[in-house]
Protein backbone atom coordinates (compact mmCIF):
# COMPACT_ATOMS: atom_id res chain seq x y z
CA UNK A 1 0.00 0.00 0.00
CA UNK A 2 1.45 3.44 -1.02
CA UNK A 3 1.54 6.71 1.30
CA UNK A 4 -0.99 8.15 -0.89
CA UNK A 5 -3.56 4.76 -0.54
CA UNK A 6 -3.51 4.66 3.30
CA UNK A 7 -6.90 5.59 4.54
CA UNK A 8 -8.36 6.46 8.28
CA UNK A 9 -9.56 3.38 8.04
CA UNK A 10 -7.10 1.93 7.19
CA UNK A 11 -5.40 2.94 10.85
CA UNK A 12 -8.64 2.52 12.58
CA UNK A 13 -7.90 -0.53 14.64
CA UNK A 14 -4.38 1.31 15.94
CA UNK A 15 -6.51 4.16 16.81
CA UNK A 16 -8.52 1.60 19.11
CA UNK A 17 -5.78 -0.16 20.37
CA UNK A 18 -4.11 2.87 21.65
CA UNK A 19 -7.26 4.88 22.80
CA UNK A 20 -7.17 4.88 26.32
CA UNK A 21 -3.45 6.03 25.93
CA UNK A 22 -4.75 8.89 23.14
CA UNK A 23 -7.39 9.87 26.29
CA UNK A 24 -4.68 9.87 28.65
CA UNK A 25 -3.09 12.53 26.43
CA UNK A 26 -6.43 14.05 25.15
CA UNK A 27 -8.04 14.52 28.01
CA UNK A 28 -7.09 17.64 28.75
CA UNK A 29 -8.23 18.75 25.64
CA UNK A 30 -12.00 17.01 25.85
CA UNK A 31 -12.17 19.38 29.06
CA UNK A 32 -11.84 22.44 26.92
CA UNK A 33 -14.04 21.46 24.49
CA UNK A 34 -16.91 20.35 26.18
CA UNK A 35 -16.70 23.72 28.46
CA UNK A 36 -16.54 25.63 25.09
CA UNK A 37 -19.82 24.12 23.72
CA UNK A 38 -21.79 25.25 26.77
CA UNK A 39 -23.93 23.85 29.24
CA UNK A 40 -25.66 20.61 27.45
CA UNK A 41 -28.26 19.45 29.35
CA UNK A 42 -31.11 18.39 27.08
CA UNK A 43 -29.33 19.64 23.80
CA UNK A 44 -29.15 17.47 20.73
CA UNK A 45 -24.66 17.13 19.84
CA UNK A 46 -23.31 16.38 16.58
CA UNK A 47 -19.68 15.09 16.76
CA UNK A 48 -17.96 15.24 13.71
CA UNK A 49 -14.82 13.24 13.26
CA UNK A 50 -15.65 11.11 16.61
CA UNK A 51 -13.02 8.77 15.89
CA UNK A 52 -13.34 6.18 18.56
CA UNK A 53 -15.82 7.07 20.48
CA UNK A 54 -14.58 8.63 23.89
CA UNK A 55 -15.58 12.13 23.14
CA UNK A 56 -18.82 10.75 22.23
CA UNK A 57 -19.51 8.72 25.40
CA UNK A 58 -18.78 12.15 27.76
CA UNK A 59 -21.38 14.05 25.66
CA UNK A 60 -24.04 11.45 25.85
CA UNK A 61 -22.94 12.08 30.19
CA UNK A 62 -23.51 15.78 29.93
CA UNK A 63 -26.55 15.89 27.59
CA UNK A 64 -28.25 13.26 30.05
CA UNK A 65 -31.10 11.06 29.24
CA UNK A 66 -33.07 14.26 27.53
CA UNK A 67 -30.94 15.00 25.14
CA UNK A 68 -29.29 12.94 22.40
CA UNK A 69 -25.78 12.90 20.35
CA UNK A 70 -24.95 11.90 17.17
CA UNK A 71 -21.38 10.99 16.86
CA UNK A 72 -20.61 10.49 12.86
CA UNK A 73 -17.17 9.87 11.33
CA UNK A 74 -16.56 10.26 7.23
CA UNK A 75 -14.08 7.04 7.42
CA UNK A 76 -16.08 3.72 7.51
CA UNK A 77 -13.26 2.16 9.87
CA UNK A 78 -13.91 4.74 12.34
CA UNK A 79 -17.59 4.44 12.08
CA UNK A 80 -17.19 0.38 13.01
CA UNK A 81 -14.76 1.68 16.41
CA UNK A 82 -17.81 4.09 17.25
CA UNK A 83 -20.90 1.26 16.41
CA UNK A 84 -18.40 -0.86 18.80
CA UNK A 85 -17.77 1.82 21.40
CA UNK A 86 -21.37 3.68 21.84
CA UNK A 87 -23.92 0.64 21.30
CA UNK A 88 -24.83 0.66 24.77
CA UNK A 89 -25.98 4.25 25.17
CA UNK A 90 -29.44 4.62 24.75
CA UNK A 91 -29.02 8.28 23.79
CA UNK A 92 -26.27 8.07 21.15
CA UNK A 93 -26.70 7.25 17.05
CA UNK A 94 -23.59 6.65 14.96
CA UNK A 95 -23.73 8.04 11.41
CA UNK A 96 -20.90 8.23 8.49
CA UNK A 97 -21.08 12.25 7.42
CA UNK A 98 -18.67 14.02 5.44
CA UNK A 99 -17.54 17.25 6.94
CA UNK A 100 -18.03 19.08 3.86
CA UNK A 101 -21.24 17.86 3.25
CA UNK A 102 -23.26 17.59 6.28
CA UNK A 103 -26.36 15.17 5.59
CA UNK A 104 -28.43 16.83 8.48
CA UNK A 105 -30.92 19.35 7.73
CA UNK A 106 -30.67 23.13 8.75
CA UNK A 107 -31.08 24.78 12.19
CA UNK A 108 -31.09 20.47 13.40
CA UNK A 109 -28.69 20.50 16.28
CA UNK A 110 -28.23 22.44 19.23
CA UNK A 111 -24.43 21.93 19.08
CA UNK A 112 -21.46 20.27 16.83
CA UNK A 113 -18.55 19.61 18.40
CA UNK A 114 -15.30 18.38 16.33
CA UNK A 115 -11.63 17.32 18.23
CA UNK A 116 -8.79 16.92 15.92
CA UNK A 117 -10.70 16.55 12.35
CA UNK A 118 -11.69 19.98 11.22
CA UNK A 119 -7.87 20.67 10.08
CA UNK A 120 -7.64 17.31 8.73
CA UNK A 121 -10.44 18.22 5.64
CA UNK A 122 -9.05 19.66 2.83
CA UNK A 123 -11.63 22.35 2.66
CA UNK A 124 -12.11 23.47 6.45
CA UNK A 125 -13.78 27.12 5.10
CA UNK A 126 -16.60 24.95 3.46
CA UNK A 127 -16.70 22.23 6.77
CA UNK A 128 -17.06 25.15 8.78
CA UNK A 129 -20.23 26.63 6.84
CA UNK A 130 -21.54 23.25 7.20
CA UNK A 131 -21.58 22.91 10.62
CA UNK A 132 -23.18 26.86 10.57
CA UNK A 133 -25.96 25.50 8.30
CA UNK A 134 -26.74 22.85 10.85
CA UNK A 135 -26.72 24.38 14.24
CA UNK A 136 -29.89 26.34 15.57
CA UNK A 137 -29.54 30.05 15.59
CA UNK A 138 -27.66 30.57 18.62
CA UNK A 139 -26.45 27.49 18.62
CA UNK A 140 -23.19 26.56 19.89
CA UNK A 141 -19.89 25.22 17.96
CA UNK A 142 -16.73 24.12 19.39
CA UNK A 143 -13.82 22.44 17.84
CA UNK A 144 -10.07 21.56 18.69
CA UNK A 145 -6.97 21.45 15.84
CA UNK A 146 -3.36 21.14 17.02
CA UNK A 147 -0.78 24.22 17.36
CA UNK A 148 2.21 24.48 15.29
CA UNK A 149 4.93 21.51 14.92
CA UNK A 150 7.24 22.82 17.29
CA UNK A 151 4.98 22.90 20.33
CA UNK A 152 3.35 19.27 19.26
CA UNK A 153 7.13 16.89 19.66
CA UNK A 154 4.74 13.76 20.39
CA UNK A 155 3.63 14.32 16.50
CA UNK A 156 6.75 15.06 14.83
CA UNK A 157 8.84 13.11 15.74
CA UNK A 158 8.74 9.93 14.11
CA UNK A 159 7.18 11.66 10.91
CA UNK A 160 10.61 14.07 10.60
CA UNK A 161 12.69 10.54 11.69
CA UNK A 162 11.06 9.39 8.51
CA UNK A 163 11.93 11.89 6.41
CA UNK A 164 15.43 12.17 7.37
CA UNK A 165 15.40 7.94 7.03
CA UNK A 166 14.26 8.94 3.06
CA UNK A 167 10.94 6.75 4.17
CA UNK A 168 9.05 10.01 4.09
CA UNK A 169 9.10 12.55 1.39
CA UNK A 170 8.67 15.70 3.52
CA UNK A 171 7.65 16.96 6.80
CA UNK A 172 4.29 17.34 8.10
CA UNK A 173 2.68 19.87 6.35
CA UNK A 174 0.73 23.20 6.99
CA UNK A 175 -1.32 23.10 4.16
CA UNK A 176 -4.95 22.12 3.48
CA UNK A 177 -5.42 18.94 4.97
CA UNK A 178 -2.39 18.75 7.38
CA UNK A 179 -2.24 18.18 10.88
CA UNK A 180 -1.28 21.70 11.56
CA UNK A 181 -3.23 23.25 8.35
CA UNK A 182 -4.79 25.65 11.33
CA UNK A 183 -1.79 26.00 13.80
CA UNK A 184 -2.42 29.34 13.45
CA UNK A 185 -5.09 30.70 15.51
CA UNK A 186 -5.52 33.85 14.36
CA UNK A 187 -6.55 31.75 11.15
CA UNK A 188 -8.53 29.78 12.95
CA UNK A 189 -10.60 32.58 14.33
CA UNK A 190 -11.28 34.20 11.22
CA UNK A 191 -12.18 30.70 9.52
CA UNK A 192 -14.92 30.58 12.13
CA UNK A 193 -15.91 34.17 11.23
CA UNK A 194 -16.00 34.33 7.79
CA UNK A 195 -18.65 31.01 7.99
CA UNK A 196 -20.47 32.98 10.21
CA UNK A 197 -20.20 32.49 13.84
CA UNK A 198 -20.13 35.11 16.39
CA UNK A 199 -18.57 35.63 19.45
CA UNK A 200 -15.40 33.56 18.77
CA UNK A 201 -12.70 32.89 21.10
CA UNK A 202 -9.65 30.74 20.54
CA UNK A 203 -7.63 29.06 24.11
CA UNK A 204 -4.39 28.07 23.79
CA UNK A 205 -4.55 24.19 26.17
CA UNK A 206 -1.01 22.21 27.14
CA UNK A 207 -0.43 18.81 27.91
CA UNK A 208 1.69 16.02 27.23
CA UNK A 209 1.90 12.54 26.12
CA UNK A 210 4.31 10.06 27.90
CA UNK A 211 5.46 6.70 26.81
CA UNK A 212 8.30 4.64 28.11
CA UNK A 213 11.07 4.18 25.39
CA UNK A 214 11.35 5.64 21.62
CA UNK A 215 10.23 2.33 20.54
CA UNK A 216 6.56 2.97 22.07
CA UNK A 217 6.56 6.12 20.19
CA UNK A 218 6.65 4.76 16.77
CA UNK A 219 5.14 2.14 17.75
CA UNK A 220 2.18 4.50 18.11
CA UNK A 221 2.78 6.74 15.68
CA UNK A 222 2.91 4.52 13.16
CA UNK A 223 -0.31 2.89 14.21
CA UNK A 224 -2.19 5.85 13.86
CA UNK A 225 -0.96 8.34 11.44
CA UNK A 226 -1.90 6.69 7.69
CA UNK A 227 1.22 8.28 6.04
CA UNK A 228 3.23 6.41 8.37
CA UNK A 229 1.75 3.58 8.83
CA UNK A 230 1.90 2.63 4.72
CA UNK A 231 5.67 4.06 4.92
CA UNK A 232 6.66 1.69 8.01
CA UNK A 233 4.37 -1.41 6.68
CA UNK A 234 6.79 -2.89 3.72
CA UNK A 235 10.32 -1.68 5.71
CA UNK A 236 12.65 -4.05 6.89
CA UNK A 237 13.70 -4.13 10.47
CA UNK A 238 16.75 -2.74 9.61
CA UNK A 239 14.70 0.46 8.73
CA UNK A 240 12.42 -0.05 11.28
CA UNK A 241 15.88 0.19 14.57
CA UNK A 242 17.18 3.22 12.30
CA UNK A 243 14.10 4.93 12.75
CA UNK A 244 13.28 4.62 16.41
CA UNK A 245 17.25 5.41 16.79
CA UNK A 246 16.46 8.56 15.64
CA UNK A 247 13.36 9.15 17.45
CA UNK A 248 15.55 8.67 20.56
CA UNK A 249 17.65 11.50 19.39
CA UNK A 250 15.03 13.99 18.37
CA UNK A 251 13.30 12.87 22.09
CA UNK A 252 16.83 12.83 24.44
CA UNK A 253 15.57 16.24 26.10
CA UNK A 254 12.26 15.05 27.05
CA UNK A 255 13.13 12.30 29.34
CA UNK A 256 11.87 12.68 33.02
CA UNK A 257 12.11 10.24 35.82
CA UNK A 258 13.28 7.35 32.92
CA UNK A 259 10.45 8.25 30.49
CA UNK A 260 9.35 10.49 28.14
CA UNK A 261 7.17 13.78 28.23
CA UNK A 262 6.37 14.59 25.39
CA UNK A 263 4.66 18.34 25.05
CA UNK A 264 1.26 19.11 23.02
CA UNK A 265 -0.68 22.07 22.25
CA UNK A 266 -3.70 22.79 20.68
CA UNK A 267 -5.85 25.57 20.09
CA UNK A 268 -9.63 25.34 21.23
CA UNK A 269 -11.70 27.33 19.17
CA UNK A 270 -15.75 27.94 19.86
CA UNK A 271 -18.41 30.33 18.83
CA UNK A 272 -22.05 30.89 18.41
CA UNK A 273 -24.26 30.43 15.44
Amino acid sequence: MSVSQCTWSDVADGWDRWRDRIEDGDGVITEALLAAAGPLPGARVLELAAGTGEVAARLAAEVGASGSVLASDEAEGMVKLLTARLSGLANVTVDRLDLCAIALDDHSVDAAVCRMGLMLVADAASAAGEVRRVLRPGGRFAVAVWADPASNPWLTATGMAAVMQGLLPGPPSNAHGGPFSLADPEALRTLLEHAGFADVAVVGVEGSRRYAAAEEIVDMSTSLAPPLHAALAAAPPEETSALTDTVRQLTSSYVVDGRLELPLKAWVASGTA
